[in-house]
């Protein structure tokens, strides 16, 4: 295999080292000489630039990335051929893999897992958006930069979306592949939400849901069996993430997420409502979103009841003491039924179709009689002469509105028509102004008869906390210690310092003052010490601080009484920090700032003038001779005796009286 290090191709792009090598390509970082920047360049394989059905796939990738321009997507510039190399020019991301990270560091909290999968969607819903399938969606293809971006790349695989795609063969990572990619060799935009789904559990199990020796044994699973709960291996997975699993890698690509458009919308749905503490009320109904309802955990042993299926729906809040257990008697054989047909269990084709009908009639059978119920008991009530009591008396419903972000007086003002009895209740908030609602409790868009209670949740701001003592850790520890205290990981910056290189030295909060809670804390890394230079020549001073990616940007000469001549005095930095890639001043020594008095007595003033201010003195003539003659009349005397240590600017007065 050729080494292109060292090498300039595309008359732009200078070769400076291995980053990676893949079955298809290698890759390198270079520098753009045209725009001085650093890119990674994906060249072919020398055994494969000959082919051109590979070839013409490696330029259409090329052709798909450049179309897509998102901040969580890794950027494409330029694709070439240059002899024999065929080469893709995209942004250089500093940083490592998820797979990396989930290796270092195991599982993801829930709340960081799905803030993590948020990033990763919102790159493939441009994707999506843009008519493009990604179709190897998996951690070794999300880039997690220094800076904290999430990148999502690779789209090699990648090829434009249609009605159902045909794959041709089965292609992509066999532990992320869906089940009808699998069967049928078939792809859409649901089978890349399939493997976000995947890829989800993996962040908050640490490991894929099917496992086999060989990669048809996990195939099959793919095919034949329903993804497991992760709160089964991780107790801590709230029941709601759960659901998105379940929902994002149901069997059947109708049961799940049109495109990660729709899944990343519930995913940041989610996200709120578990930093609002709000996911325990998150309902099966709420799952509904573009096929079969996918609220329902196959893997509890219990079944979900019409109790449950009642108490979870906000139109009955207000007259729930009014339905007896005797209207809920009706749907307990469905219940039942749920129960059998969503046990995880491994099925012929034709016991998959037969499932999925099952479960579809069940779930349409629950619907229909839930709305069923709810008619006939109003129906029941008006008959009963209560018709006052719903429609204008004190159980009149009416929607409680949206009130994030209003004054307490605001919102006191917008409820007015409901008469609801207020509990103001505070807590802090990192996203709502102190004083203002954060909440309400029931949520806006339920269902509340009058005078009910209602509570108005009040922010206090952010709960400022003490940030954890970070100064002698590398960028990993820190990374972890502060994502530990429940902290972000802001901006990360590299500066010279005294402290060694790669030790964080100054972050937000390092002076012990409290900060708010989640922020996301920027963090200064030292580049260790700007190189010393003092007493070496100055050609190998100008080397040596090149060499740590510094730039001279003046030579000024300085005299030293300790440096030699020609030698360097040091480096003044021409900002501050001085980062990778700053300026720097080089100060050269022009020896001692001392002047020895020479002999000039007998020489003609203008020789003796010249000798002097050649030295560096100022000379002052005393003399009664026109200037015309000093080239002839001779000093005399001079006000400092010959061998005399003068300084460079010292004043010497010649006199030829």
């Amino acid at each position: 295999m050729s080494n292109l290090i060292g090498q300039l191709i595309g008359n732009r792009y200078l070769i400076e080292r291995l980053v990676a090598r893949g079955g298809m390509a290698t890759v390198y970082l270079a520098t753009d000489q045209r725009l001085d920047r650093k890119v990674a360049v994906k060249v072919i394989h020398p055994h494969l630039a000959n082919d051109a059905g590979f070839q013409a796939k490696f330029v259409s990738e090329a052709k798909i990335a450049a179309n897509l321009s998102h901040p969580n997507l890794v950027n494409v510039f330029d694709q070439g051929n240059e002899g024999e190399q065929t080469f893709l020019v995209m942004e250089y991301v500093q940083g490592i893999t998820l797979r990396d990270a989930l290796k270092d560091y195991g599982p993801l909290p829930p709340l960081r897992a799905l803030e993590m999968l948020a990033q990763i969607l919102s790159g493939l819903a441009a994707a999506h958006r843009s008519g493009i399938l990604h179709r190897d969606l998996k951690p070794e293809n999300v880039l997690l930069a220094d800076d904290g971006r999430v990148k999502l790349g690779d789209f090699g695989l990648a090829r434009a979306i249609t009605a159902h795609t045909s794959t041709g063969s089965l292609v992509g990572t066999v532990a992320y592949l869906s089940p009808e990619l699998v069967t049928r060799g078939i792809a859409d935009a649901r089978s890349d939400v399939y493997a976000a789904g995947i890829m989800l559990f993996e962040l908050l199990t640490g490991r894929q849901p099917f496992e086999g020796e060989q990669a048809v044994q996990v195939a099959y699973q793919h095919a034949n069996s329903t993804v497991p709960a992760p709160s089964a291996l991780v107790a801590e997975v709230p029941q709601v993430i759960d659901k998105l699993v379940f929902w994002s890698t149901a069997k059947d690509p109708a049961d799940r997420p049109d495109n990660a458009g729709a899944l990343l919308t519930k995913v940041n749905q989610v996200i709120a409502e578990l930093k609002t503490g709000r996911a325990a009320v998150t309902t099966v109904m709420d799952f509904n979103l573009g096929g079969t309802a996918m609220g329902i955990d196959p893997t509890r042993k219990e079944s979900l009841n019409s109790t449950e299926l009642l108490n979870s729906t906000e139109l009955l809040n207000g007259t729930e003491a009014l339905i007896g257990t005797e209207l809920v008697a009706p749907f307990a054989a469905g219940s039942a039924l749920n129960s059998a047909s969503n046990a995880t269990q491994v099925l012929q084709s034709a016991d998959l179709v037969a499932e999925t009908q099952l479960t579809t009639e069940i779930r349409s059978t629950r619907r229909l009689g839930l709305k069923l119920l709810v008619t006939t008991l109003i129906i029941l009530v008006l008959a009963s002469g209560a018709g006052w009591w719903f429609g204008s008396g004190p159980g009149a419903l009416g929607v409680v509105p949206t009130l994030t972000s209003r004054t307490v007086a605001s919102a006191e003002s917008a409820l007015a028509t409901l008469a609801p009895k207020i509990t103001l209740v505070n807590e802090n908030s990192m996203t709502v102004t102190k004083g203002l609602v954060i909440r309400t409790e029931p949520t806006a868009g339920s269902y509340l008869a009058k005078n009910s209670d209602l509570k108005l949740f009040v922010s206090l701001g952010p709960k400022l906390v003490p940030a954890p003592e970070l100064k002698g850790l590398n960028l990993a520890e820190a990374t972890a210690k502060l994502l530990g205290s429940g902290f972000k990981l802001g901006a990360v910056n590299s500066w010279f310092a005294v402290q060694p290189i790669g030790q964080v030295y100054d972050y937000l909060g390092a002076d012990g003052a409290p900060i708010p809670e989640g922020t996301a804390v920027d963090l200064s890394v030292s580049l260790g010490p700007i190189p010393a230079v003092s007493g070496i020549d100055q050609a190998i001073a100008v080397t040596a601080i090149e060499a740590t990616g510094l730039k001279v940007s003046s030579i000024s000469q300085e005299f030293s009484d300790t440096v030699s001549p020609g030698k360097a005095i040091g480096i003044v930095p021409q900002s501050q920090p001085l980062g990778a890639g700053g300026s720097v001043k080089l100060l050269v020594s022009k020896g001692p700032n001392v002047v020895i008095m020479p002999k000039v007595i007998g020489e003609t003033v203008l020789a003796a003038k010249a000798l002097l201010e050649s030295a560096g003195l100022t000379v002052f003539v005393n003399t009664d001779q026109l200037q015309s003659k000093w080239g002839i009349v001779k000093v005399k005397r001079t006000s400092a005796a010959v061998g005399t240590k003068l300084k460079a600017g010292d004043s010497v007065t010649i006199s030829t009286k």
